[in-house]
């Protein structure tokens, strides 16, 4: 199970709905790039002519006959701005009900369902959904958004293949104190800073990236588990406590919702900055249905390119969905107000973690990448999911770009 972006009081009860898995937690990489400053100055905008448009106007290819009506996708998370290019795709005429957001996908004579993860899943593995249903909504997508990791963690268990992914880096990070740390941009860096007293907090040991720290040499007895979005040790560590987090969300939250923190500057590195770098919202297939819907990806994948294209060219629409949305049809403790988005979308454009490929359009994968990534997961998988996973697998089957319009791109 793959916890997108816990926050502080709002998960109340989250450890024991975490408990009912009895399966690995994972997270994930983050941006290529140096260290940031929290609360990025961005004023340029992303714009196209028809980005203000209905869904209606955007989305014209049928996809009646072709794609299942409704099309229904799982996330991996409750709805937030890392989401929002699906929400995209039905703009504002949509209907809300618990942990389901369901209108027409634009004009193209379907229906598009998206699934809340997390407690919208019973916080099942996202893949587990397309086998064995959403045990809470009762119904069974045919497509799931997360991490190409856990491709790799459930590659035998629950097989699927990523066939397009909403952000180019993952915005998992490490947060520090800069009073009290210069320099963490390397491993290096990170294990002094733990010699020296530092702690990291985390969700769990057993993270992949942790782990992945662990073995290049980071002291396991400096990481403390249990991060669930609380950020009291962070505020009162004296700046010996790291925390783990993502860099469109808690700098936001101890800009706004922490007064304790007094407003004092913050830095972060991206995971991917130690060398670790996965696909975060990658929308993925079973594999033994990729053939029986390739006619549906091959209109539906490029439909999802030009929505993160659209997205971040007018997001006020999709973000004011999302603020609505939750916490009414989503869970108590989960908020997601407009300022909150536009400070998400900031920090995914200004620092890549949505951009254009290597190849130049958006939504590809870079396969020599995904490659790496999946040979320094191997022995990590090897010890924490034996039997989920298909050791060796070649990151070709675990994502394509068969169905990827190459013309499509951001600005």
């Amino acid at each position: 199970m793959h916890i997108r972006r816990p926050r502080g009081a709002r998960l109340a009860g989250l450890a024991a709905g975490v408990a009912l898995l009895g399966t690995t937690v994972g997270a994930t990489a983050g941006t290529a790039g140096a260290t940031h400053v929290a609360s990025p100055k961005v004023t340029a905008r992303r714009a196209v002519p028809a980005g203000a448009e209905p869904a209606a106007k955007l989305f014209t290819t049928s996809l009646k006959g072709i794609c299942p009506n409704p099309l229904i996708v799982q996330t991996n998370w409750l709805p937030e701005a890392d989401h929002a290019a699906l929400y995209e795709l039905i703009g504002a005429g949509g209907t809300m009900k618990q942990y389901s957001y369901e209108g027409p996908l634009g004009s193209t004579g379907i229906k598009l369902q998206i699934l809340s993860g997390g407690p919208g899943d019973a916080f099942l593995p996202t893949q587990a959904t397309l086998y064995a249903g959403n045990p809470v909504v009762r119904v069974t997508p045919q497509l799931v958004m997360d991490t190409v990791e856990k491709t790799l963690q459930f590659s035998k268990k629950f097989p699927t293949v990523a066939v397009v992914n909403l952000q180019n880096h993952d915005p998992q990070m490490l947060m520090y104190d800069p009073t009290r740390w210069k320099h963490l941009g390397t491993i290096a860096d990170l294990a002094a800073a733990a010699k020296a007293g530092a702690h990291l907090y985390v969700s769990g040991l057993t993270y992949p990236y942790v782990q992945y720290l662990i073995e290049h040499g980071v002291p396991a007895g400096a990481f403390i588990g249990g991060y669930s979005g609380d950020l009291e040790k962070f505020v009162t560590g004296g700046g010996m406590v790291l925390n783990q987090g993502y860099s469109d969300a808690e700098p936001y939250l101890l800009a706004h919702d922490t007064p304790a923190w007094g407003g004092k500057p913050v830095k972060y590195v991206y995971i991917s900055q130690y060398g670790l770098n996965d696909y975060p919202t990658a929308i993925q297939v079973r594999r033994d249905k990729l053939a029986s819907l390739s006619r549906c990806l091959t209109k539906l994948v490029p439909m999802l390119q030009q929505s993160i294209v659209d997205y971040f060219a007018h997001p006020q629409t999709v973000n004011e969905v999302l603020a609505k949305f939750n916490p009414k049809y989503s869970a108590s403790y989960w908020t997601t107000p407009v300022a909150e988005s536009v400070y998400s979308d900031k920090v995914q454009l200004a620092q890549k973690i949505v951009a254009n490929s290597s190849s130049g359009s958006v939504g590809a994968f870079n396969m020599a990448r995904l490659a790496e990534t999946d040979r320094q997961l191997f022995p990590i998988m090897a010890k924490e999911s034996p039997g989920t996973y298909v050791p060796g697998i070649p990151a070709s089957q675990l994502a394509t770009n068969k169905f990827i319009d190459p013309s499509i791109h951001l600005p």
